[in-house]
């Protein structure tokens, strides 16, 4: 009982923080927007819009770079920046923690400017020949084909219900996540002690980024909500944190697969984020840097 009323006691003040934040990653998801607009920029200025257009918190951007990849009509570059950027569900984590809004800022701007390298590098230098469709030779059937098939692709939205709802369903479901997470992070803290479960998660160790960085590829928000409360608790450094989001791409990943993206792609990006995420990670670990 102590342990879970501990528990409540932790996290029961960021479900308030969390529906004002998802209310308003609500409003910016179903505003209507011009398409064609972003789809021009991200085709412009590729890695640099991209990165900016990934670190919205939601999670529509990372499947609509997904699908313009997919049908050729943005780099692999500009692909790879948009991934960089999202950061799922743990900038609405970090905002119902205050105290940890310098780590938030932090964790945007080297995510940003970790997706402006990256993606102009690839774009630039190792991948300088790729063939895209102008925006004139865009056919409208293709960009309406993931809207049929796909329906609501994200599985942690509820377009279906009016506004205030979808975000009362949605900070609810974060919160049972942070809950859940928290409950267990304090059971094992109570059991085997704070020395023992940091030595088991490799805290403060060289290569808690690379595990954090696998780990970040799970295609689902509940990689970015365990790797965030993780860090929360302290049980994982900065640097892993930033590791595991820079590979943490939403539902990007998923779709690119189930769309038949071709193995060489899939091994391409794959790659690319997870040796950007270690390499940040690492350099981050080594410098020992902390917020």
């Amino acid at each position: 009982m102590d342990i879970l009323m501990e528990t409540v006691h932790d996290t029961i003040m960021m479900l308030p923080l969390l529906f004002l934040t998802y209310l308003f990653i609500e409003f910016l998801e179903r505003r209507k927007s011009n398409d064609d607009f972003l789809f021009r920029t991200l085709q412009k200025y590729g890695p640099l819009v991209g990165s900016f257009v990934g670190v919205i918190p939601q999670c529509g951007f990372s499947i609509i770079a997904s699908m313009l990849f997919l049908n050729r009509n943005i780099t692999i570059g500009t692909l790879v920046s948009v991934f960089i950027a999202t950061s799922d569900e743990a900038i609405p984590i970090l905002l119902a923690n205050p105290d940890l809004y310098s780590s938030m800022l932090v964790i945007i701007l080297i995510k940003i400017g970790l997706a402006i390298l990256v993606g102009y590098t690839i774009d630039k230098i190792v991948y300088r020949k790729q063939k895209l469709v102008t925006f004139a030779q865009l056919e409208e059937e293709d960009e309406s084909e993931i809207d049929e098939e796909e329906g609501n692709a994200c599985p942690c939205c509820y377009t279906q219900y009016p506004l205030p709802i979808s975000a009362l369903l949605r900070s609810l479901k974060i919160y049972v996540f942070l809950f859940i997470t928290s409950l267990i992070l304090n059971f094992l803290l109570a059991q085997v002690g704070e020395a023992t479960l940091s030595h088991i998660l490799l805290n403060n160790q060289l290569f808690q980024p690379l595990l954090a960085a696998l780990f970040g590829f799970i295609p689902n928000c509940a990689a970015s909500v365990v790797l965030t409360q993780l860090y929360v608790a302290g049980q994982v450094s900065f640097a892993s944190l930033t590791a595991g989001l820079v590979t943490n791409a939403g539902l990007g990943l998923v779709v690119l697969f189930r769309y038949g993206a071709s193995k060489k792609s899939m091994f391409r990006i794959i790659t690319i984020l997870f040796i950007s995420a270690v390499f940040i990670g690492l350099l981050l670990q080594m410098m020992q840097f902390s917020i």
